[in-house]
């Protein structure tokens, strides 16, 4: 793949309608600035959803959460709440929007290839009897990330019909370096530790 740079790209969001042509206007009208009925449905039976964030000096990162479909709170129209487990405990999305409010997530149901996408202001919040309201597994979330509703809309499948990504055909396993192997790789461990490292994740799985 070539890596020269794209000369002369547009500069703005008016040079790119003049070289691409107009929004579809379906697309554009249907934003809506709360959760309709059609929102609340996807979100009840969704399981996952990648949260967007950045920090003050705009580093992105993207990271991604699921558990049972309902795990997602509404609180009202303009307000939904994602719950935060115990992990790496390196807070990437909690940091970033510690430092910068914005964030944008983007909500999957396996097999579904139309996507729901909301934008927003975001806060953390550690409220006992919020936290319970979003337990799973009998236990309540460590935070929640509670989202003021901006843009809520749907996004067309091509990208998933182009990758035929809920294609059972296509479903297969990773090809390449067990995660101990590229972890003691990473950090510079010795190999030896590596199967260590597989045991390790393995057992950490089942403790979700």
């Amino acid at each position: 793949m070539s890596t020269a740079t794209i000369q002369s790209l547009p500069g703005n969001a008016q040079a790119l309608a003049r070289r691409f042509g107009d929004p579809d206007q379906l697309a554009v009208k249907h934003k809506l600035p709360y959760i309709d009925e059609a929102a609340t449905r996807f979100l009840e039976q969704c399981p996952f959803v990648i949260v967007s964030t950045a920090d003050a000096q705009g580093r992105c990162d993207a990271s991604p959460k699921g558990d049972p479909p309902g795990f997602i709170g509404i609180g009202d129209k303009h307000t939904l709440y994602l719950p935060d487990r115990a992990g790496n405990k390196m807070f990437q999305s909690i940091s970033n929007i510690l430092e910068n409010p914005h964030v944008g997530l983007l909500f999957l149901i396996p097999g579904e290839e139309w996507t729901m996408r909301i934008n927003g202001h975001a806060r953390i919040t550690d409220e006992p009897q919020l936290l319970e309201k979003l337990s799973a597994r009998n236990r309540p979330a460590q935070l929640a990330i509670e989202v003021k509703v901006e843009e809520c809309y749907f996004h067309c499948p091509k990208s998933f019909k182009r990758a035929e990504l809920w294609n059972i055909d296509n479903f297969h396993k990773y090809d390449g370096d067990s995660w101990g192997v590229i972890l003691a790789q990473r950090t510079k461990l010795e190999q030896e530790k590596a199967k260590e490292l597989d045991g390790m994740i393995k057992e950490s799985v089942k403790n979700l």
